[in-house]
């Protein structure tokens, strides 16, 4: 598993609200399986436009996804 700095992961956030990303970028960006980012756009998870059967998502969409997607510890849920 590798280690990541948290300038790494604030990094993700530097993409712009207007840019178009595909699956295979996102994938890319978060070292996923492309599979397991089609499917969060197949399932509305992560808001996307579909033309003809491709997938594309916007900056602002992806930056709010990822965001929505931060886990807060069980002591700060109070």
């Amino acid at each position: 598993m590798e280690n990541h700095s948290i300038e790494d992961i604030h990094a993700i956030f530097d993409v712009p609200d207007e840019t178009v990303l595909h699956p295979e970028e996102i994938a890319d960006l978060l070292n996923m399986h492309v599979e397991s980012v089609r499917r969060w756009c197949r399932n509305g998870k992560l808001p996307s436009y579909s033309f003809g059967g491709k997938y594309i998502v916007v900056g602002e969409d992806f930056k709010a996804f990822m965001k929505k997607a931060k886990v807060t510890p069980y002591w700060d849920r109070v």
